[in-house]
Parts: structure tokens; sequence; C-alpha cells
């Protein structure tokens, strides 16, 4: 597979010799590969940069133009690719210990020539000891400076792989969830290794049930390995069929393996499955992954933790689906006491529930249920990095307490590098911090993880907008909805980049987009007939028509009175969304809406009191 991979590298080179200005991102799209991917590759295939392997290529055809045929250097130089024959004859000297010209005398006198290569570069060391001390000088803040000013070239030299959803190919429909159970596993499983990047299970997921070929899946989520499978079941048994497939350039089909298991007991091999994988990617990428262990589960209690877990994954929109999911992660925890992460999931269940519901009291309840899950989680395995992501997550935006925060958000990553909602919370925590440059860093890294998650993507977008940086802002929204035309959350943060940069034409237009998205009738009909102002006034009657303790988007309204430049009311809703912890609230102080609202006292208060640092 690497050598065919390199044999089309090298050819493809030939074929472009005398063009100077071939280089990486030529050779990228000759290959039909990213800058990233062409870069890891090629380091894998041959240990070499990429800029490397084409300079030795040039050299070793000059070598054989000077053997075969009666040349000058400097003919040699610009047939192979060389901008000067000066920089030809170094590049030539540095690399085989003779210039050019000494070669060809060589040649000319003897019949052969010796070329010393690397043994000439010993000796030159040997005899010039002050030279090698400033080397050694040199070498040593390059590298330094490699750290603070990457090269062009320099990038994650990690092999990245992506687990697609098993297909499910059994009649019996009630058994989906153990497809989608078993690919999150083996995601969650493969998180764990830092010698790989892991695509998030977010991105992974967009590709179910679509006929898509492994080559354009590869390039939209920026891997070099996908792991794909299928799922067969019927009352005693479960087959599970899995395949290791390097996409690109050209689709290899590397590993395959057939797993049958007992229908009532997956971990096993799930288990058995993951150790599979890493030993083949162990094999590709010269690194050793970590083995799983397999956890003392009851079958009955591991299969109703994974029925729970896919009603929290695919039906976050539906209430009635989320609390059966929760009844189920409840019985669980009653069979299997110990399981750890299924506490995690109940907590993850209760956060979701609030999603969906207006009343701020209830969601109280089920923040305190999520505290407990999640604390029950941390004291059985404190080593969990699902628990530590998650309760970070609780400290900050419930407790917000950002430092714990922070603290065990990190250590749940050192666990999981792969872990795109880590980097999003870490994100978080820099935006109430006022710190807007990592906030983004942050977000971007997500996005790497997790980068056809229109979810993830508006993340990035809305960092950008709390930044001030709206033409960034808008270009991301914009890239969202070009993939996802429907996804209500882009066409409402870009309404507000529109807005706020001063294009407020272009906002009315996709906050009526997101209304024709939403079906919401009677906003499509006061957009079309009246003016704006008079529509934002039409939206906040319905809005804010319900007591306090029922309010389901209290900063929301408080951002639409700031446009109607009436900051008592927007004031009013600020604190009714600070008396109830709205999970929504601290960020979302940060945005620009507020910026006149940061020399009010009242204002400052409340800023005070969540623990956020607005920028001066």
């Amino acid at each position: 597979m690497q050598e065919h991979f390199v044999n089309k590298v090298k050819e493809i080179i030939l074929q472009n010799l005398e063009d100077e200005k071939f280089g990486v991102s030529d050779l990228a799209k000759a290959v039909g590969l990213s800058r990233s991917q062409i870069l890891r590759k090629v380091k894998l295939g041959t240990g070499k940069s990429v800029n490397q392997l084409i300079r030795e290529i040039r050299l070793d055809e000059a070598r054989k133009l000077l053997e075969e045929k009666d040349l000058t250097a400097s003919e040699i130089a610009y047939k192979v690719g060389f901008s000067s024959p000066s920089y030809f004859n170094k590049c030539f000297l540095d690399f085989y210990r003779l210039t050019p010209g000494e070669y060809k005398k060589q040649l000319e006198e003897g019949g052969t020539a010796v070329l010393s290569g690397q043994v000439g570069k010993v000796r030159w060391w040997r005899k010039k000891p002050i030279v090698v001390s400033l080397l050694v000088m040199m070498l040593v803040l390059m590298g330094y400076l490699s750290i603070v000013i990457p090269e062009d070239e320099q990038v994650s030299e990690k092999m990245a792989i992506a687990v697609l959803p098993f297909q499910f190919l059994s009649e019996n429909q009630d058994k989906e969830y153990l497809a989608d159970g078993i690919t999150e596993a083996l995601t969650f499983e493969l998180y764990k290794n830092a010698g790989i990047r892991v695509i998030s299970r977010g991105s992974a997921m967009v590709y179910k049930n679509k006929q898509q070929l492994y080559p354009e899946i590869a390039r939209d989520l920026g891997v070099d390995l996908l792991l794909e499978g299928s799922v067969i079941y019927d009352e005693d048994s479960l087959r599970v069929v899995v395949q290791l497939i390097d996409p690109l350039p050209e689709e290899d089909h590397v590993w395959a393996g057939t797993y049958d298991q007992d229908s009532g007991d997956v971990l096993p091999l799930i288990s058995h499955v993951s150790n599979e994988i890493a030993g083949e990617i162990s094999k590709i990428t010269g690194k050793t992954l970590e083995k799983v262990e397999e956890p003392e589960v009851p079958a009955e209690a591991y299969d109703l933790y994974l029925r729970g877990r896919y009603l929290v994954n695919t039906q976050k929109i539906r209430y009635n689906s989320l609390v059966k999911g929760i009844g189920y992660l409840k019985e669980s925890i009653v069979l299997a006491p110990d399981f750890a992460p299924a506490y995690v999931a109940l907590a993850e269940s209760y956060l979701a529930v609030n999603t969906l519901i207006g009343d701020n009291l209830e969601k109280n309840t089920n923040r305190e249920n999520a505290r407990l899950a999640i604390g029950q989680a941390r004291v059985i395995d404190p080593d969990l990095a699902e628990a530590d992501i998650v309760g970070g997550l609780v400290l900050g935006k419930l407790d917000w307490n950002w430092d714990e925060m922070k603290r065990m958000v990190e250590k749940g990553l050192a666990a999981e590098p792969s872990n795109a909602r880590a980097h999003l919370i870490l994100s978080d925590y820099y935006v109430v911090n006022g710190q807007y440059t990592q906030a983004i860093e942050e977000a971007l890294n997500a996005e790497d993880l997790d980068p056809v998650n229109p979810a993830t993507g508006c993340v990035v977008a809305e960092r950008y907008y709390i930044a001030g940086q709206y033409r960034e802002s808008v270009r991301k929204y914009l890239q969202v909805i070009e993939l996802n035309p429907n996804y209500g959350f882009a066409w409402n943060g870009i309404g507000f980049a529109y807005y706020q940069s001063g294009e407020k034409e272009k906002a009315l237009k996709a906050w009526l987009q997101l209304q024709h998205i939403m079906g919401n009738e009677a906003m499509i009909d006061c957009y079309n007939t009246d003016t704006f102002e008079n529509c934002l006034y039409f939206w906040l009657t319905g809005a804010t028509q319900n007591e306090a303790r029922y309010c389901s988007n209290p900063v929301i309204i408080a951002s639409i009175y700031m446009m109607l430049n009436l900051k008592e009311d927007a004031m009013k809703y600020l604190q009714i969304a600070l008396d109830y912890k709205n999970e929504d609230l601290p960020v979302m102080v940060t945005y620009p809406d507020f910026y006149p609202l940061h020399s009010d006292p009242a204002f400052r208060k409340l800023v005070d009191k969540l623990g956020v640092v607005l920028p001066r």
C-alpha cells in the first residue's frame, strides 16, 4: 500500500521536474489529497518531508543527466527544476559532497565516480569542530523557532481515522441501537490513543445511510483511514464485519475481520474488535496503541446502557424519547451500580432534556440530578475521561467555577486527546476569561476533530462574532449553510453577525429564512408586510407572555431588546437568566449585543457574579 503510494508520488514529481515552482500544494492537488494529508502520508511512506523528497529526486535526476548527457551544469540545473545554477551547485555539493563539475570530471577521468553522500558529511564534521559547535547552537535555535514559528511543512504527523456508522443489516429494527452503540464504543476507545487523530462521532454520523464514495468522505473529514462495518443480528447470535480502508489516493482495503458473539453480550466483542483495530493501525503508523480492557458489566446492564445512549444521541429533540432513555439508564445502573459510563450518560440525558422544556424550576432539578450522576461516576472511576469532561461542563455552566472546569477538562483531554467536546468546553473557558484568541483556537481544534458537524462549525462562527470579527463569522456561517441549508442555528447566528456589521438588509433575509425553516407563518407574514422594528416587537410579544419561571430564552429576549435600545428591559431578562442559572448566559453575555451595557453598574454586577471577564 505505502510502496504503491510512494511510487505514484515519485512519478508525479518526475512529470513536473522542470517546474521550479512545483511544491507541496501542487503535489497534493495532483494526488487528490489535502496539504496536511500529503505531508503525513509522504512522511509515513518515506520518512522525509515533501520538499526533501522533491529535492532529492531532482538531484538524482541531475546525477543521471551528468552521466548520460553532454550538458553543462547550468543546463542540467534548469532541466531538473532548480531556479539558478548556483543554488543547484550548492544543493548537489551538500547532498553528494561533490560539485557537479567535480563529479563530471571524475566520470571523464576514470569512467566512474564515487559519490560519498553521508560518509562525506561525517568527515566534514570531524575536521571542523568549531563549525560543529556553531551548528549545534544553530540547531538548538532552529528547534526553538520551529516551535514559535512553525515551518510550512510542520504539521501533525498523526494518522487520522474516522469510524463510520456501522450498518444494521437485520430485519429486527428494534435492535438498531446495537450498530450505533458499537460505532460509538469503538470511537471512544480510539479516542484514548494519543498516537492517532480520531474524528468525532458527530461528524462521522453525518454519513449514516448515505451512499458516498470513500475517497470523498476521506477528503471531507481530512482523514487517512476509514473504519466501516456492519452488524447482523438474530435471536441467538451477533455477527460484526469490520473493514479498515485506506481511501486515498485510491481505495485500498487494508484489513477485514468477522466476529461472532452471543447476541446477549456485545461488550467482549467491542473490546476484541478495538484491540484488533489498534493492532492494525500500529502496523501502519509504527506507533503502539493502547489495548482496551474489558469492563466487568452484566450483559443486560450493558444492553440497557446502549439503548439509553442511543436515544440520547439520536432523539435529542424529542422529550418523550429522552425520558425513555433516562429510564433505560436508571435500569442499567440498578443492575450494574459500579458502571461509571452509565452515570455519565444519565447526566448528559438530564442536560439534554433541559434544552426542550420551558419550566426553569424543572431545569434546576435536572441540573442537580446531572450533578449527582456525574459526581457518582467520578467516585466510581476517577480516571474516566468522559466523567471529567462532562463534570467540567457542569462545574462551569452551572456553578461558574471556571478554573476547576478547566482543570477537569484538561485532565479528561489528556486521557482522550481526540475529544472534540473537551476543546469546545475549553473554548468556553477562554471566552468567559476574555481571551478570545485562545477561544477561537480551541474552537478550531474542535472543528479539526469534528469537521462536518454543523453545531461545531457554528461555535467557531460564534467565537469570531464574540471577538468582533464579523467578516470571519459570516464566512464560517456560510460554510455551515452551504453543507446544511436548513440548519436554523446557522441562519440565526449569521443574522446577528450581519446586523452587528451594519448589513441589516442581509440580517433580515437571514432571519426570514430561519422563520421559513421553523414554519413560523406569523413571523414570515410580519417580515413581508411590516417594518423590521415592528417585527421585533411582534416577536417579543409572544416571547415575553409567560412569567419568569417559564421563560425559556431570556438571553435571546435581552438581545432583541438591545436591538431596540431598550436597556432596562434587556437587564430585566438578563437578571431572569441569572436567577435561574441559564446555561447560555455566561458565554452569551460577552456578545457584542451587550456592549452598550458595559458601563452600566447593574450589568457589571451581574457579570461579576458570573465570574466573566469582559474586554476593556
